[in-house]
């Protein structure tokens, strides 16, 4: 018996591509709230469209090359404060000889200068370090960590240095200008303690 082409559209349509699914959908009554907010802009994009040569093609082309260049300026932009912060405490563990602790207090004078106090307290306590390496008062290496600084030094006021960077740094505490003004000042007599 041969199917009618009645039948035969019955059964295409019948097929489950053709019909809903009946999954969740949760987020459907917000993006739906959304599109009926958002739309005045669709209208604004579709008359400017109209206005523009090349119309919505070009509208798109131009969106999506102003979205490439945002994301360009951010990522830069982060690069650079990742690459100032690598410079301010960067690893030791790449090769390179450690800086020279009076340009580490020099570019913590700028970032001081510049509002950055975090910079500022981390390369005070970098160059603080290496003048106790220097010094041989510590074996620094890399991993080096603040608790192990303070049971070789054993010293109160290295003490507060100590835990001022690590509320900052690793506590994620905004640091104050007395801080960076403790390390600056503190710094030196934490050697002069050490060297006795």
């Amino acid at each position: 018996m041969r199917s009618t082409p009645r039948a035969e559209a019955r059964q295409i349509l019948a097929e489950r591509k053709y019909h809903g699914s009946k999954l969740p959908r949760p987020l459907h009554g917000v993006i739906e709230w959304l599109g009926r907010r958002l739309q005045f802009l669709g209208r604004f994009f579709n008359w400017l469209g109209r206005h523009v040569p090349g119309g919505n093609n070009v509208l798109w082309a131009i969106l999506a090359a102003l979205v490439v260049a945002i994301a360009v300026s951010v990522a830069m932009r982060l690069a650079r404060r990742r690459a100032l912060r690598e410079r301010g405490l960067g690893s030791w563990a790449d090769g390179d000889r450690p800086e020279d602790p009076g340009t580490l207090e020099r570019l913590a004078d700028e970032a001081e200068r510049r509002g950055d106090l975090e910079i500022a307290l981390r390369l005070r306590f970098r160059a603080g370090l290496l003048r106790l390496g220097r010094a041989r008062v510590l074996e620094l290496r890399p991993s080096i960590t603040t608790i192990e600084v303070r049971r070789a030094l054993r010293s109160r006021r290295f003490d507060g240095l100590a835990r001022s960077f690590d509320e900052v740094v690793y506590g994620r505490r905004s640091p104050r200008t007395q801080d960076v003004v403790d390390a600056r000042t503190e710094w030196p007599l934490v050697l002069e303690e050490a060297q006795r």
